[in-house]
């Protein structure tokens, strides 16, 4: 016969895995937590005090549970599943074959079961501000260098996926440069309040042609002889712009620093910052 155990329940600790599990499903609100807890229950028992002391006791043995933008997310699970680099290439494969494949109710489906899926992975999400500016540059960095995509989350609650490409400063402010549906943006720094290294990785298109607009003045705009890869976009009487195309970047910056203080990049601004880097270096090199 099997002796029947005598089975002490622990109120606290179950009330803990219930906000564990909530945590699990989905990214809330502290209120938006008290409402889906209390909602199974008889009468209302949690509260922000204790659900706060419960989420505290999970970060004490282990779980990364960061509050990003007012809410709670599981970033890191020392019991979660650890997919090698194989594993999530294929999960990846999986979604685009969805993606390309299938009705939309099943791309949903896919989807969501994708999502939680990774719910239960090491994910990887970090918090913004300045105090771990060092911390987020290098994370970010890393993904430009592993081709990876990243998820920003803005203090606007907007959340994207994209391509990054570099992060730089601008006039004493950090930004973010990225492509985004497949237009380069510069995103401040203090804008953002959450970000994550996805493990989808994305093709760097070497062969896109560069574009750089660049303003000649004084007498250089009158005497200038347009290249083959050149096209005329304004003239004034003072100045003209030019649109370069497909020029190699090295010979171009070269080019353009000889025409001194008559010569301005307008754009793109990482192709302009990479003038204004080139030009400190020079003075750093003549420096006392």
């Amino acid at each position: 016969m099997v002796n029947n155990l005598a089975v002490k329940k622990n109120n606290s600790s179950i009330q803990v895995l219930k906000t564990l599990l909530m945590l699990l499903e989905g990214d809330y609100t502290m209120l938006e937590l008290i409402e889906k807890l209390n909602s199974n229950e008889k009468e209302c028992i949690f509260n922000n005090s204790v659900v706060s002391k419960y989420i505290n006791t999970c970060r004490q043995v282990g779980i990364d549970i960061p509050k990003i933008n007012n809410k709670y997310f599981i970033v890191k699970l020392p019991f979660g599943l650890n997919f090698t680099n194989r594993e999530s290439e294929l999960i990846d494969y999986l979604q685009s074959i969805g993606d390309n494949k299938f009705s939309l109710l099943f791309k949903k489906r896919l989807s969501n079961f994708i999502d939680n899926l990774r719910k239960y992975s090491s994910r990887n999400i970090m918090r913004v501000d300045v105090s771990v500016e060092n911390t987020v540059r290098t994370k970010f960095e890393e993904a430009v260098c592993e081709h990876r995509q990243v998820r920003l989350i803005y203090k606007t609650r907007e959340i994207i996926d994209c391509n990054p490409i570099d992060i730089i400063m601008e006039k004493g402010k950090i930004y973010f440069v990225v492509n985004y549906m497949g237009k380069e943006k510069h995103i401040a720094f203090e804008r953002i309040t959450g970000l994550e290294v996805l493990n989808k990785k994305f093709v760097v298109q070497e062969t896109q042609e560069q574009e750089v607009v660049f303003k000649l003045k004084g007498g250089l705009a009158k005497r200038y002889s347009l290249r083959e890869n050149e096209i005329l976009t304004e003239k004034a009487e003072d100045y003209i712009v030019i649109t370069n195309k497909g020029e190699d970047k090295e010979i171009l910056i070269s080019r353009l620093l000889r025409y001194d203080s008559l010569c301005e990049v307008l754009e793109p601004l990482s192709f302009r910052n990479e003038m204004v880097n080139t030009i400190k270096k020079m003075l750093e090199n003549y420096g006392e």
